[in-house]
């Protein structure tokens, strides 16, 4: 993993912009940070393009359109104990 440059997105928001090397190819990758009660906090993680964040936030109004935000945290839970499929 090679780090590059850091780019101030906000007063205490920022993005590290960074690649993963593999024999095959390079990937890029960035972290989004916060700064929060006096240290750096990785709120979001963006690989090749594509934000985790808005991932989950996609897949999640998908399910709320169908079900209910009780039944989406019955899945989350689900999920984090390896019990259940996201849909």
């Amino acid at each position: 993993m090679i780090f590059g440059k850091e780019i101030k997105l906000s007063e205490n928001t920022t993005e590290v912009r960074s690649d993963i090397i593999t024999k095959a190819r390079t990937i890029p990758m960035a972290y989004r940070m916060i700064w929060e009660k006096g240290e750096w906090k990785v709120y979001d993680v963006v690989v090749e393009g594509v934000s985790l964040v808005m991932n989950y936030r996609s897949q999640f109004r998908e399910i709320l359109a169908n079900k209910s935000p009780e039944d989406l945290l019955k899945m989350l839970r689900g999920k984090v104990r390896g019990r259940q499929s996201f849909y």
